[in-house]
């Protein structure tokens, strides 16, 4: 299945994700996740949030899919 919105994790995203309501709270959470990993860009991959949070790619790909 092709992700609709491309392979990329937003702030906007993690709202969906977790309920968040304030966009500067998960943009905190995803500059975190970045430094965390290490990762030196603005992005952070689907995939690399799922190995963060230890979560179910297929299952956030399916929620994504449907919710953006």
């Amino acid at each position: 299945m092709k992700i609709k919105g491309g392979i990329l994790i937003t702030p906007k995203d993690i709202m969906l994700i977790t309920g968040i309501n304030c966009e500067r709270t998960a943009q905190k959470e995803h500059l975190a996740i970045r430094d965390t990993l290490g990762i030196i860009t603005k992005r952070l991959t689907i995939k690399q949030y799922c190995e963060y949070w230890q979560m179910d790619y297929a299952e956030l790909i399916d929620f994504l899919h449907h919710n953006r």
